[in-house]
């Protein structure tokens, strides 16, 4: 019987997903740097070609003639193929300093300039792979953005979106201009190429920030370490303004940028997977980036991430250590981290401390204001707090080492947390060029948080707040933030929105909003230390409320979306806790950690079947949410990304499977149902 195509399609849309720079010359896993051929682009009338030698260019065609001839190569010499449309190449290249280096400042703006401009003027200049790769990336990574703003134009005007990549090439009103794509495969014909050299780096670094705007779901966790390693050959963690007239100022400030955009990566990376870091704080003395008089050649959220990633190398480091830790010792450690980054807040410009707390006396209006009030700068800034506090939070309810208290009192913090990383982030989608800095991960783990709340039956949020902020993490959000060509899940969770509709009984897709979100005052988990007992505050519209746990979370009246409303009547389910029992004296329900980490996208699809047909089996609506979990657990923590929930797990060799959805198989040691807290993969 042969295999339906949607079926075969959706099978290599899944293998392309686990993409990331493979062990070879070429390296990535889908072999696309090793299909192209080299000598032509598809449409050369869209190109002029320039050889470079090892010394200097050789002389190219006309730039009138309406089809370049392609030169012979030979093995002194390379072929580079610029775009023809000399003005379109200096509006991407503005679109690409104005928008998105200033966030990222990987390049230079002068230097590159003054570099392609010889390129185009037949200059002589020395054979750089780097640089070369580096221009098809620029002019890819200002595509996309250029593409992004004229179709949040569109949509304003009430116009339709086009789907196909021709037509939405059209929207940038130059028939002449390559496809984004073509400008990626450009690159990967040069990448093998690249040597030990600052341009290389600079390569690599774009080339990563291109696979992960191109399916967001990737971590690219190897490529992120052979970024740390070439950075270290190249001798960026060294300090370059303590070194005499090695460097120019200039020179200074590039590789000072460029180690910070090296430990972004790998300060985000490593805390989203629980993983090690690939250079430990103590290796390095490179100071952080500072602003010139004026502030334009980088942005405040770049400057502001220094602080933040050394906060998340502490977490790393203290937390998701694979060594035994006592409950003492955690929270020593938790502290200590809680501490540095209530003085990082404190030290923030002024303004931003409105968007941790103090505003629940204030109106509606007033937060609503406050919210929308929010720049793209600022909005970044607090997601990277934000994301950065959950992960810190998800170290200590996770813990089996912590008494329930301050476990509770963890969780508590972490869905105020949550729900605020998810509110700020429907704000920042009016900014079209956010995908290029925010992935669904963060999303997926603050909803999974705020899930595992109410399975625990800690309600610290209304219901209907807690499933609007899953349905904005899951459905809604995703579903802007980038607008075509997805190739991942659509940025959704297919696990996680099964768990969600079968927790509030609702289709996630018929959800609407019913009032304007607003930010909540986040907790302090490290009250509870002084406290005896814990009472959790539940947050609505207007504020945090003392509160016990109900006697069921999961039954009631009818919603807007089919489903039901939370009541204290009706059926129960295997959770039910006795009426005003503090929340504080129940033990947190077991799960699997991986839970709270990214998965590869088939692992997540047959995760979220297994709900699906657990939940299917349901008597009349009574939910066993035990079996879901059970079920859902049972087919997750294959091919997990995070860290594994035993140290009896070992990663087998790759291998070519011949068309199976899963290129790594794993051994798991988990028995009897246990889940150990944390431990680094």
């Amino acid at each position: 019987m042969p295999i339906p195509a949607s079926l075969a399609a959706d099978e290599r849309m899944l293998l392309l997903d686990r993409e990331d720079v493979a062990v070879g010359l070429n390296g990535l896993t889908s072999k696309r740097d090793i299909l192209m051929d080299p000598d032509l682009p598809s449409d050369p009338s869209k190109w002029i070609s320039v050889h470079m030698r090892a010394t200097g260019v050789e002389s190219a065609p006309d730039p009138n003639a309406p089809t370049p001839v392609a030169h012979p190569p030979s093995q002194d010499t390379l072929a580079v193929w610029l775009p023809k449309d000399r003005a379109m190449v200096r509006r991407i290249v503005e679109v690409y300093f104005t928008r998105l280096n200033i966030h990222r400042p990987v390049f230079d703006r002068d230097d590159f300039e003054q570099m392609l401009d010889k390129l185009y003027k037949e200059e002589v200049v020395l054979h750089d792979p780097g640089l070369i790769c580096s221009i098809y990336l620029i002019l890819a990574l200002g595509t996309l953005s250029e593409l992004s703003h004229r179709v949040t134009t569109l949509e304003k005007g009430g116009g339709q979106v086009p789907t196909s990549p021709s037509m939405l090439s059209s929207l940038l009103k130059q028939p002449d201009w390559p496809h984004h794509e073509e400008f990626f495969q450009r690159a990967l014909i040069i990448k093998p190429e690249l040597r030990v050299t600052v341009s290389s780096l600079q390569a690599l670094s774009l080339l990563h920030w291109y696979l992960y705007t191109e399916r967001p779901g990737r971590t690219l966790w190897r490529m992120v370490g052979s970024l740390v390693r070439l950075a270290i050959e190249l001798g960026l963690h060294h300090d370059p303004t303590s070194q005499g007239d090695v460097f120019s100022p200039k020179e200074c400030r590039l590789r000072i940028n460029l180690w910070s955009i090296v430990l972004l990566h790998d300060r985000g990376t490593s805390i989203l997977l629980g993983r090690p870091l690939a250079i430990a704080p103590s290796d390095s003395n490179t100071p952080r980036p500072k602003r010139l008089a004026g502030g334009s050649d980088i942005s405040e959220h770049f400057v502001l991430s220094a602080p933040i990633m050394e906060i998340q190398a502490d977490i790393i480091n203290s937390l998701y250590a694979p060594t035994l830790q006592t409950g003492d010792t955690i929270l020593r450690h938790a502290e200590r981290i809680t501490k540095s980054i209530k003085e990082f807040r404190k030290n923030l410009p002024d303004g931003y401390q409105w968007y941790f707390g103090g505003t629940d006396e204030w109106s509606l209006e007033k937060r609503k204001d406050l919210l929308e009030g929010i720049t793209e700068d600022a909005g970044l800034t607090l997601l990277k707090i934000g994301i950065t506090r959950i992960l810190l939070l998800r170290a200590l309810f996770s813990s089996k080492e912590l008494p329930e208290p301050l476990r509770s009192a963890a969780l508590a913090d972490a869905v105020i947390t949550s729900h605020n990383v998810i509110v700020v982030h429907n704000q920042l989608i009016r900014f079209p060029d956010i995908t290029f800095f925010v992935a669904p991960s963060p999303l997926h783990i603050s909803a999974m948080v705020i899930l595992y709340a109410h399975i625990c039956q800690r309600c610290f949020l209304e219901q209907q707040v807690a499933l609007e902020d899953v349905w904005m993490a899951l459905d809604m959000l995703p579903s802007f933030r980038w607008r075509w060509e997805r190739k991942d899940l659509t940025g959704g969770h297919p696990m996680i929105e099964q768990l969600a509709e079968s927790i509030f009984r609702v289709n996630l897709h018929q959800v609407a909003p019913t009032a304007v979100p607003v930010l909540q005052s986040e907790r302090e988990w490290s009250l509870a230390l002084n406290n005896g007992s814990q009472k959790s505050p539940r947050g609505g519209r207007g504020g945090p409320q003392a509160m016990t746990t109900p006697t069921s979370s999961y039954s009631g009246p009818s919603t807007p979306y089919g489903g039901y409303a939370s009541s204290t009547s009706g059926h129960s389910t295997n959770m039910t806790a006795s009426p005003a029992t503090p929340v504080t004296e129940q033990k947190l329900v077991d799960v699997p950690s991986s839970f709270f980490y990214p998965g590869y996208p088939e692992t997540l699809r047959v995760a979220a079947n297994a709900v699906a047909a657990a939940a299917a089996q349901g008597n009349g609506g009574n939910t066993n949410f035990n079996e879901l979990l059970a079920a859902a657990a049972a087919a997750h923590p294959v091919g997990t990304l995070g860290y594994h929930p035993s140290q009896e797990t070992y990663m087998l060799e790759e291998k070519d499977t011949g068309g199976s959805a899963s290129a790594m198989q794993m051994w798991h040691g988990v028995q009897g149902g246990q889940y150990p807290p944390p431990r680094q993969a």
